[in-house]
């Protein structure tokens, strides 16, 4: 199973460089959130949050962040995770990174079934994680921020997952996850 998750990510990045992919599977992408950082590789839009809360920035209780979720998206044998990140408590000018958002280093995102007693992770290859790298993604205050990871597809067909971002954090329990073709 290893092996085929090496040669598919090594297979989409080869054929995403050449800009004809036929596989269902998306591609990931460290830098997916740059436009919402100020890049400009395009607008990063939200599809739809199905939760929201703000929660205290670890090791600076004075500071916040208002954390949005997106539904879990299952294609293929890979399963999306979108979250937005706001800074709360920055001044003018000021902008912070989701590293220091999230407790720098404190963000482990996993998704739990509890009903098939089943823990997913961000999938990773040879160290390096299918997520957005947490140091570049920056939003100034009051903007949002794009985090997304890729997780392996459920072993079993669920309609909802629980969410843990942060140790701190109190989970978001009953995440939708929807399928497509």
């Amino acid at each position: 199973m290893r092996s085929s998750v090496v040669v598919t990510v090594v297979v989409l990045g080869v054929l995403g460089l050449a800009g004809c992919t036929d596989s269902d599977e998306p591609e990931p992408s460290p830098t997916a959130s740059a436009s919402a950082a100020g890049g400009t590789a395009g607008t990063v839009q939200q599809a739809g949050t199905v939760f929201d809360a703000t929660f205290p920035v670890p090791g600076e209780p004075d500071d916040t962040v208002r954390v949005e979720v997106e539904p879990l998206v299952v294609q293929g044998k890979t399963m999306e995770l979108r979250v937005w990140f706001t800074p709360d408590s920055l001044d003018e000018g000021e902008s912070a990174n989701i590293y220091e958002l999230t407790g720098s280093g404190d963000l482990q995102p996993a998704l739990n079934d509890l009903e098939h007693l089943t823990q997913y992770f961000v999938l990773s290859e040879t160290g390096q994680k299918w997520a957005t790298d947490t140091v570049s993604a920056k939003a100034a205050g009051g903007e949002p921020v794009l985090f997304q990871a890729w997780f392996a597809a459920p072993t079993e067909q669920v309609e909802a997952l629980d969410l843990s971002l942060v140790a701190s954090w109190a989970p978001f329990e009953n995440v939708p996850v929807t399928y497509e073709d």
